[in-house]
């Protein structure tokens, strides 16, 4: 948990909602800050499974994974590679053309190119870092000319960003679980978008759970959700984010995953509707990890 990310403060709640929940289930457990000396704690504690509480850079790019593999440590969630291909926006983006899944139009820009390319743009139109997550950094531009400021000032901070087409239309956002893509949420923001603010703050976001929505939608989203999944080669949880237009289209924005475990996270929200509680749920999630390290042994 913790770390040095943009997404510390996410992180360290994540961590402490997962450390009293496996508390209170009778384990063994420690809490573990990477930003403080990791690999010296690695070296003192005896540690048989790792619950990756981790958020952005250090926790979902496969850094933390590519460790706890050379230290033989099992852990919750996907190997490095994949983590770091759902991580980068970019990379996630062109596998998800490449198997079908719908997305939303992009580039990339460079501190080279962005000028040349925002000619072949017209607003309205998402700006967010490629590698970055909890919505930091992400901007909205509705007329041409107020763009550039805000992406010289983004590129002070990151050296890639991706502009991507806005799509007009309710969110959603779909859970994996293990084999299995979890119920429908919808997002109701009271934010212009579902930000970092409207993520992490109590009340500032409405969720409907199952999403009211025709069952027909439901499955499409699950699947393609799934799909997505399967596509990053991810293992035992994501989260999916879709915006779904006037017209129903479905657009795949991005995969999450290391998803929060925060008292807002959406993850435990829709696993609570399966029948299973936040201490059920991480549990499970240690359960897939250990079953992984007993058939390498």
């Amino acid at each position: 948990m913790g770390g040095r990310s943009h997404e510390r403060p996410i992180s360290l709640r994540s961590g402490k909602a997962v450390y009293q929940a496996l508390k209170s289930a009778g384990l063994d457990v420690v809490m573990i800050d990477t930003a403080n000396g990791f690999r010296s704690k690695l070296k003192r504690e005896p540690i048989d499974l790792a619950f990756l509480a981790l958020h952005g850079v250090g926790g979902e790019d496969g850094a933390i994974q590519k460790i706890l593999n050379r230290s033989r440590i099992p852990y919750v969630g996907s190997n490095p590679k994949s983590s770091a291909l759902a991580f980068d926006k970019a990379q996630a983006k062109r596998l998800f053309l490449r198997f079908g899944i719908p997305t939303p139009h992009y580039d990339v820009l460079t501190r080279k190119n962005w000028k040349q390319t925002l000619k072949q743009w017209n607003p309205p139109y998402v700006i967010k870092p490629v590698n970055e997550g909890s919505s930091i950094g992400v901007f909205f531009v509705q007329r041409k000319g107020s763009e550039s400021r805000k992406i010289q000032s983004s590129f002070k901070r990151y050296p890639r960003l991706l502009i991507e087409k806005e799509i007009n239309g309710r969110e959603f956002t779909v859970g994996i679980l293990g084999n299995r893509a979890l119920p429908v949420i919808e997002l109701k923001p009271k934010r212009k978008f579902y930000d970092y603010k409207a993520k992490y703050t109590k009340g500032l976001t409405e969720y409907l759970i199952p999403a009211p929505i025709s069952k027909d939608l439901s499955s499409k989203l699950r699947a393609i959700a799934l799909k997505a999944h399967r596509a990053l080669g991810l293992r035992d949880l994501s989260r999916v984010d879709f915006k779904v237009d006037v017209s129903e289209n479905p657009f795949v924005l991005e995969v999450n995953s290391i998803p929060g475990f925060t008292g807002t996270s959406l993850l435990p929200k829709a696993a609570k509707q399966v029948g299973l509680d936040f201490t059920e749920l991480c549990l499970s999630l240690l359960g897939m990890a250990h079953s992984r390290s007993k058939l390498k042994d």
